[in-house]
């Protein structure tokens, strides 16, 4: 009761952004009480639409499904790395995040990592642009979170990189964590928090979607 949550995660619909052609969500309302007595709807989207996880076989033809993943991942302290960087495109340096450190302590072995540049507000408000020109990690700093020991990150757009996976490949192949398209990190009035998250248990898949919630004094 003392604490504050606040939900990172995007809400499901029709008309959401996903990435370039890829097929937007269908919610369909399958049953109706007119005719069966009860309501259901058929929910039908690709794993990687909305706030989701990625699984290592996403991006490693070797790796697991998100049925190998730690279910306790989500679960655990989290850094909000908030950056003053540029809009649109940009590559988040380790300078970027060494900034951060500097001012808000280093980050520890076994912290989550919230990548907060502001870049949830396109969801709404210019969806195209959300999906086109985003921040990203360089190469370089997927390989600090790894060298720091992170159990995962989070973004506030569709992907930690852009035209290659190098990014995914250096996380997900060393066992950190990539979940894309969280939001809402601007309202957590702290730098560091505690995450609360979990997901579908789905053999073999590459993705899926789930709910975070950060809790903080």
């Amino acid at each position: 009761s003392r604490m504050k949550i606040i939900d990172l995660t995007q809400l499901i619909t029709a008309s959401m952004p996903v990435y370039p052609g890829t097929e937007p969500p269908h919610l369909t309302v399958a049953n109706t009480y007119e005719t069966d007595g009860f309501r259901e709807t058929l929910l039908s989207f690709f794993s990687h639409t909305g706030t989701h996880m990625d699984a290592p076989y996403h991006v490693i033809e070797t790796g697991g499904g998100i049925d190998t993943v730690d279910p306790l991942i989500l679960i655990g302290p989290a850094c909000v790395v908030k950056l003053d960087v540029p809009a649109g495109s940009y590559g988040i340096t380790v300078d970027d995040v060494k900034a951060w450190e500097e001012e808000n302590g280093e980050i520890q072995s076994g912290e989550a990592v919230l990548f907060h540049t502001g870049h949830d507000a396109l969801w709404e408000t210019d969806p195209d642009e959300y999906i086109t020109n985003y921040p990203y990690l360089l190469p370089e700093t997927a390989q600090y979170m790894v060298d720091k020991g992170v159990r995962y990150i989070a973004m506030e757009s569709i992907s930690p990189d852009t035209t290659t996976t190098e990014s995914h490949q250096i996380l997900l192949g060393n066992g950190v964590g990539v979940v894309e398209n969280v939001c809402n990190l601007g309202d957590i009035e702290a730098d560091r928090c505690y995450t609360i998250g979990t997901f579908p248990n789905s053999q073999g898949a590459t993705g899926v979607w789930t709910r975070i919630l950060a809790l903080y004094p």
